[in-house]
């Protein structure tokens, strides 16, 4: 006699790839997949520094979002897979 398998719930994970991906493409918006607050802010300081012709703190910019969107996924999956473990051990 065989047993069902049993099947998991998908976790609600967020791709790193796709996050490395939005923000290599668009910048401080491609952080938004990745973190609201943090995508916005960067956003905002992005209108400053390209209409004041910083153009050099442009590209800083765009590297910082491409770290901060693939650092933020990784601890929200990281979070997402603790929370997951604590509820099957208890």
């Amino acid at each position: 006699m065989t047993t069902p398998m049993q099947t998991q719930p998908a976790l609600p994970y967020k791709s790193v790839a796709a996050a490395l991906l939005f923000s290599v493409i668009l910048g401080p918006v491609g952080l938004l997949y990745a973190s609201f607050w943090g995508g916005l802010f960067m956003i905002l300081i992005s209108l400053f520094v390209v209409s004041n012709k910083f153009f050099f703190i442009t590209l800083l910019i765009w590297l910082a979002c491409c770290i901060w969107s693939v650092g933020t996924v990784d601890a929200y999956n990281r979070k997402i897979m603790n929370k997951y473990l604590v509820a099957r051990l208890s």
